[in-house]
């Protein structure tokens, strides 16, 4: 017997997972409450310039099942493959390479000594002093006063729009690169060292931007997603859940916990009002095209000081494809990340940080071919001190209960990429199989398809 599932949300994860389920035989309805799939993951045609609407993605993985599955994806069509290169704009003159503190050399001669003295005074100290539980107080501890000063901090407080001391430390492990000493004292003596080595290579779709991921995902069940449907009830009644009216045997929801609540009937109180404090970030999006005398030979830049503007990266996504701009053009994806009231992306916004990047040397404002604007009101966990309690409170409730599966990045507010909320998907139809069996439903078995062409078919262009 078929099982039938459905599926809150039509982003990476949620599609994912239609896509394994249908295979099995298994009657999936996938409902996606914008008029788009994606999510955060989305991209946009402007004019020939690609814009990915939430900020520069990449495909890396460390999974080797993702990466075989991009493998089987890109059959008819191999993505591009890039070797990174990311700089942190200093000033004007000195593009940093990244790790920072790999590369304290590349700095003016006296920020170099403040970089260099900071870390050797925090290595000595380290061994006689606790490991501080917020991260405004590790960022010193671990690394020094200077590289605190000339980049972790300014560069963390536009990234999160917040006080750091109220940030907890439980998410650096793998974000925040860590240099040795040794590492950084060749660096300050002019040899700039390697590190953060895992993404020195990394691939990007050749056509239509970072969402042919997506698309090509969702080909084989495009006749299963419901655009325009944002669910509404969640309840479990005698042995089936019931979603917006309709019976289910199963629920896998990407709905962000945050949101939860609203949605899910009888949710455990304690847990809801877990669900209700856990914070987030937005993330606002610009698209500039450019004139290619402006594209720097980067894949991105790092932009910590107040006076390059709101901007915390900006990314050259015409130098991840030749095809992401028009020949000779180039075209710029600058983020800014919010809290409380979004950023002006309308056209007066545009012309507003076209002009801020301008006066930081970045672009030419009065020559910008063709701009756009996306918010995105829920982009990034913001780790609180008490995040890991409240987190961890509400997916207790959730894991509880029989057949509803929390998944994706908010929908377990878990800092997953791309590629790690796929390889959570692997897991969870690994899981599953047992206890749903092989299905015989109305899909078949889709295996063999994997979105030839740019999977649009039955869905709207993006």
């Amino acid at each position: 017997m078929s099982a039938r599932i459905a599926i809150a949300g039509g982003g990476p994860s949620g599609l994912m997972m239609a896509r394994l389920l249908a295979a099995d035989g298994h009657r999936v309805d996938v409902f996606e409450a914008d008029d788009e799939i994606g999510g955060l993951c989305r991209s946009r045609d402007v004019d020939g310039f690609m814009f990915d609407l939430a900020g520069g993605h990449i495909m890396y993985t460390k999974d080797v099942r993702v990466a075989a599955f991009w493998d089987e994806l890109f059959v008819d069509d191999p993505t591009q493959e890039i070797v990174r290169d990311t700089r942190i704009m200093h000033d004007r003159e000195h593009w940093v390479s990244y790790p920072f503190e790999n590369a304290v050399g590349e700095l003016p001669l006296e920020a170099n000594l403040e970089c260099t003295e900071g870390a050797i005074r925090a290595y000595l100290e380290r061994p006689t002093t606790p490991e501080p539980s917020n991260f405004g107080d590790w960022i010193e501890w671990k690394m020094g006063a200077g590289a605190s000063k000339h980049f972790m901090t300014p560069y963390n407080e536009k990234i999160w729009k917040g006080d750091l001391s109220q940030m907890n430390t439980s998410w650096i492990a793998g974000r925040v690169p860590e240099a040795p000493l040794e590492d950084i004292l060749k660096a300050s003596l002019g040899t700039t060292t390697e590190g953060y080595t895992h993404q020195s290579v990394f691939r990007y779709p050749s056509h239509h931007g970072f969402a042919d991921i997506h698309e090509r995902i969702a080909a084989p069940v495009r006749d299963r997603i419901h655009l325009g449907h944002r669910v509404t009830q969640i309840e479990r009644r005698d042995d089936q859940w019931i979603v917006d009216g309709e019976p289910y045997d199963h629920v896998i929801s990407t709905i962000p916990l945050h949101a939860l609540p609203k949605v899910l009937v009888g949710m455990d109180p304690a847990a809801a009002d877990a669900a209700r404090k856990l914070q987030y970030r937005g993330v606002a999006a610009y698209i500039f095209g450019i004139e290619s005398e402006w594209v720097r030979p980067y894949c991105w830049v790092y932009l910590p000081h107040a006076w390059q503007g709101p901007v915390n990266r900006m990314t050259y996504l015409s130098n991840y494809s030749p095809n992401n701009a028009p020949d000779g053009k180039g075209s710029i994806l600058a983020e800014v990340t919010y809290a409380g009231e979004a950023p002006d992306v309308t056209q007066a916004g545009q012309k507003a940080l076209a002009r801020q990047l301008g006066d930081a040397g970045l672009l030419d404002a009065d020559q910008v071919i063709v701009s756009d604007g996306h918010v995105n009101p829920v982009s990034y966990i913001f780790y609180d001190l008490e995040f890991d309690t409240k987190r961890n409170a509400v997916l207790a409730a959730c894991d509880g209960l029989e057949g509803f599966h929390a998944l994706g990045r908010f929908g377990r507010y878990e800092y997953h990429n791309s590629d790690q909320c796929l390889a959570q998907c692997l897991d969870l139809h690994a899981r599953l199989a047992p206890v749903l069996g092989k299905g015989g439903g109305e899909l078949g078995a889709p295996t063999g398809d994997t979105g030839g062409g740019n999977g649009r078919g039955g869905g709207p262009a993006l």
